[in-house]
């Protein structure tokens, strides 16, 4: 039982770095005013587009998932 509590903690420790690596990122580029190739490879680490779908009215969807560098999805609430 005590290996597994450690292992948690180390994961959650693991996070929390994570997290603050990624923060510090951001407010290095907290107030930028242009997308640059440089600012793209700090803050994301990859960016998966999926095949697009239409539903049966004929709207196109097409799911994209943004991998940011560090903490990984972020996912969001619909609008």
């Amino acid at each position: 039982r005590a290996a597994a509590l450690q292992a948690e903690l180390d994961k959650s420790q693991a996070a929390t770095v994570n997290a603050e690596k990624f923060m510090g990122i951001v407010r290095k580029h907290l107030a930028f005013e242009e997308l640059t190739p440089t600012l793209l490879r700090e803050m994301i680490e990859k960016i998966v587009v999926h095949e697009c779908s239409y539903d049966e009215n004929g709207t196109r969807r097409q799911d994209i998932e943004i991998y940011y560098s560090f903490v990984g999805k972020i996912d969001l609430p619909e609008a």
